[in-house]
């Protein structure tokens, strides 16, 4: 079976992108390379192709109460224009998956990550049917039956600007309508970009400042390439998934299917921020609870390593000669010019400070717990 593409597949390749398989899709890992890319998106503003993440609408008059049931986040607690992260569980507290929940005028909009969108909209429609919900689930990144009652009514992409100038080139496209000066982290609205209707929210995944657009699916590389013809002066530069996972990891952000996976649930992974214990129920909820209560057997941790070699997905962490614990993200630290790492060791090794091992193909080296994350910019 090929791969899936996003509208944009054509121009990464005219852009001479080294395009890789990722979780099933043919995405660009780099343009220009990883730590030119990195460097353009902390210091000046990066675009990033995001078609292929999830898109679905939570519509009807429990469409508010239906998605409390099913992530971990107080979605009733979200006034208009608030966006918020929470997690889709298993009943055993794991997480199926993390979510962006965007509380619109009349409906709730879920983003989801790419790798698992069949999955996680078939789990959605599954809890929302089995509780009797008055709600549609819709999926607007497909041709869904259900298209014509979407926010756009047509197949929606998504593109990311990302770094300091990615509001003055942004604001070059949009509506006069929309200041977007006044648009808050983690905030969302409606708007137009090129005359189109979209939906913008300052949100994303490297840590620095930066928004996200919902638009047709059609229009994705007209508003890919006067992305670029309009931000040449701000040096803006076309972003890979090479450096979007060096970015991210250097904000300490989470990666589906490794700091969270059905064997890990959101409070061992440091993401306590992304679970409302306090308010209504939800599914795997109790068993958050009891963790809070009781403590847990692994923790998620920031680490730097004392070698040249670059830690990856999979190393050990040992100390003593036995083994403690494993890496789950690594990567060489283009803003910080140092290797570093996350990965579940126990709580008594978690302090910071704290010094072990690392075996990096077949070799050890001394690492030491860091505070995450390794990268927050200045506001």
């Amino acid at each position: 079976m090929s791969n899936k593409r996003t509208p944009l597949y054509p121009v990464h390749v005219a852009m001479e992108a080294r395009v890789v398989d990722f979780g099933g899709w043919d995405m660009p890992v780099q343009y220009e390379g990883i730590v030119a890319e990195s460097q353009a998106t902390r210091q000046r503003v990066g675009i990033f192709d995001i078609g292929h993440m999830g898109r679905l609408e939570f519509v009807g008059p429990q469409a508010v109460e239906a998605l409390d049931w099913c992530v971990s986040c107080n979605v009733a607690a979200l006034t208009e224009g608030r966006v918020k992260y929470g997690l889709l569980l298993t009943e055993k507290g794991t997480a199926l998956d993390d979510v962006l929940v965007y509380r619109d005028v009349d409906r709730v909009h879920v983003v989801v990550n790419a790798g698992n969108r069949d999955r996680d909209r078939e789990t959605f429609r599954r809890r929302v049917a089995a509780k009797g919900f008055d709600c549609t689930v819709i999926d607007a990144a497909i041709d869904d039956p259900h298209i014509a009652q979407s926010f756009l009514g047509v197949v929606q992409t998504m593109i990311a600007l990302q770094g300091p100038r990615s509001e003055d080139l942004l604001q070059r496209l949009v509506g006069a309508e929309t200041d977007l000066s006044q648009l808050r982290y983690y905030r969302m609205c409606r708007g137009t970009v090129l005359g189109l209707p979209c939906l913008i929210s300052r949100t994303g995944y490297t840590g620095e400042d930066g928004f996200e657009v919902f638009f047709d699916a059609r229009e994705a590389e007209r508003v890919w390439n006067l992305l670029l013809s309009q931000g040449e002066d701000l040096g803006v530069a076309a972003i890979g998934l090479g450096a979007r996972d060096a970015l991210r990891t250097e904000a300490g952000m989470p990666l589906y299917g490794h700091e969270i996976d059905e064997e890990t649930t959101p409070i061992e992974a440091g993401l306590r921020f992304g679970v409302q214990l306090k308010a209504g129920d939800f599914v795997g909820k109790q068993v958050l609870v009891d963790q809070v209560q009781n403590g847990v057997s692994k923790t998620l941790v920031g680490l730097e390593v004392d070698t040249k070699r670059v830690p990856r997905p999979g190393c050990l962490l040992v100390d003593g000669g036995c083994e403690i614990g494993v890496v789950t993200s690594g990567t060489f630290s283009p803003t910080l010019q140092k290797n570093i790492a996350m990965g579940f060791v126990p709580p008594a090794k978690s302090a910071v400070g704290t010094e072990f091992e690392m075996d990096i193909r077949g070799k050890r080296h001394g690492c030491k717990v860091v505070p995450l994350p390794f990268y927050k910019r200045a506001r």
